[in-house]
């Protein structure tokens, strides 16, 4: 990892002590915690304990479309929540903070916020998403990065999270469609690991849009931000075709 990010997780669950959540914790073989850290194999995280948050709720609203008036009531009675902070900024460091939030939903945990992203999931996402994150990048890519329509482009918020720039698109697209578009181009940044450069063109197989790519510094949020990318961000800009030469 080449610059200094953190990956931070929120849980909210039934717990009403460190020693009751330690309790839990202890049920579960490879995952440990001590009342300051939570660890599993050979990567550990700071877990803060912290008491109801009466706000929490409405975060978590605003952050999935996924969630249901159950899992928004459960998640307004919980007794306390965990921000797991931990090293970031690579896949393998992506995967191990997967694990641990796993190992607080299987110890009552109700849902996870990717706070560094403002993406939420319900526990039973998360879980399925975590039981596929050494096999499926795409896993990583569902639980971390989130998608944002704007006026003019899409662009995506926390590829930082496993060490990647991100990346928006401008140009004249239904927003569904320019969505998709960027997803296929963060997936193949994930899966091939491409040497891209200013200038390069760049097309999404079985698609007739083509994209000029350019590298620019994150300026959508400031650098004390959770949401800012230290890697920046690639822009695709949408290559009209020259009409003028009749076929």
């Amino acid at each position: 990892m080449s610059k200094s990010v953190r990956i931070v997780l929120c849980i909210p669950g039934p717990w009403d002590s460190r020693a009751a959540l330690a309790q839990q914790i202890g049920e579960q073989r490879g995952t440990s915690y001590d009342g300051a850290a939570l660890r599993i194999s050979d990567y550990s995280a700071r877990a803060e304990l912290v008491e109801h948050d009466a706000e929490l709720r409405d975060s978590f609203a605003r952050s999935s479309r996924l969630l249901s008036a159950d899992d928004l009531e459960a998640i307004a009675r919980h007794r306390s929540a965990v921000y797991l902070i931990g090293e970031g900024g690579s896949v393998d460091a992506a995967r191990s903070m997967m694990g641990l939030a796993e190992a607080l939903l299987w110890a009552g945990g109700l849902a996870v916020k990717v706070e560094t992203s403002g993406l939420a999931h319900r526990a039973k996402d998360w879980l399925q998403h975590a039981a596929r994150r050494e096999t499926h990048i795409g896993a990583l890519l569902i639980a971390y990065v989130a998608l944002v329509a704007g006026k003019t482009e899409v662009y995506s918020c926390g590829m930082h999270n496993l060490g990647f720039p991100d990346a928006v698109l401008s140009g004249a697209l239904a927003p569904q469609h320019a969505a998709q578009l960027l997803k296929d181009f963060l997936l193949h940044v994930l899966h091939e690991r491409p040497a891209l450069r200013d200038g390069q063109i760049f097309s999404v197989v079985g698609e007739a849009e083509r994209f000029v790519l350019s590298h620019e510094p994150c300026r959508l949020f400031a650098s004390d931000d959770l949401f800012f990318n230290p890697f920046g961000m690639w822009r695709l800009t949408l290559l009209v075709p020259d009409r003028s030469t009749p076929i």
